[in-house]
């Protein structure tokens, strides 16, 4: 059970990996002001303390996971709203209002699902630590589940430059001829485009960047659906698991504590 839970812990948060990775690269990328972004998140920041206290009840009783399982659920909508979000960028008009109310939107209602799954599975850890060895073992789970939420960062970075497609469009200066200026221009198709190195040599040509096709969309669809998956027939059947047996032991013993006496007696 002990390795199952470790990799629940490195598997649960692939569905959310693209949104996380990239959701604030590519409102910058589209042309979100940094000053806006970072306001987003400082209306964000009282949420989060309020979020805390809340999840911190929630996570009280028999079933402490199920607040963290249903945040999954939420924090894997968010992310389908935040591709949404990405699509309907406004394109050549200032960012209004209405949309920045999404960001924000979008903003708090992830970091809620976020802050919902943290308290919640930090609370279980606590109730399951071994009072022997409590503080290394909270810390060997934590660290788990932060790797978790790290490691499919390069992939899917990686991934979203392999399947993104941009041109490089490079203006001529126009020539003077008898029926007055032709401007040329010329259009270089090189995936070399998506990459710094790439975006750098083309604006060394006078050129810009123009993507034709965004790998974040194909990447977050394939995160979302196997998030999805592992939830269903992984991630949830092991929780629920877990969940059954902290709830069988008495209050006063963690599951840890129940696991080794009950190893204990086997060999007695």
């Amino acid at each position: 059970d002990v390795q199952k839970f470790i990799l629940v812990h490195l598997v649960t948060k692939l569905g959310t990996a693209a949104s996380d990775a990239a959701t604030s690269l590519k409102l910058l990328e589209k042309g979100l002001r940094k000053e806006d972004l970072a306001l987003a998140v400082l209306i964000d920041f009282p949420f989060q303390i309020l979020f805390g206290y809340l999840a911190a009840r929630w996570s009280k009783g028999p079933r402490p996971l199920r607040p963290w399982m249903v945040a999954m659920w939420t924090r894997l909508g968010w992310a389908a709203v935040s591709m949404a979000l990405i699509a309907k960028f406004p394109r050549g008009e200032e960012i209004g209002t209405a949309y920045f109310a999404l960001v924000v939107l979008c903003t708090v209602g992830s970091s809620f699902s976020s802050t919902v799954q943290f308290v919640g599975i930090s609370a279980f850890h606590t109730q399951i630590a071994d009072p022997l060895i409590g503080g290394t073992y909270m810390t060997l789970l934590n660290t788990v589940s932060n790797l978790g939420g790290t490691w499919p960062k390069f992939f899917v970075l990686k991934g979203i430059d392999r399947l993104s497609l941009a041109v490089c469009h490079v203006h001529s200066s126009p020539s003077s001829s008898d029926s007055g200026p032709s401007p040329l221009d010329l259009v270089v198709r090189s995936a070399e485009c998506v990459s710094d190195h790439g975006k750098a040599a083309c604006a060394a040509l006078g050129g810009e960047c123009l993507t034709e096709r965004d790998g974040y969309y194909a990447v977050s669809a394939v995160c979302i659906a196997l998030g999805a998956a592992l939830l269903l027939w992984f991630v949830g059947p092991v929780a629920r698991k877990l969940q059954g047996a902290f709830g069988a032991l008495p209050r006063s013993l963690s599951l840890s504590s129940g696991i080794r006496g009950g190893l204990e007696n086997r060999g007695g």
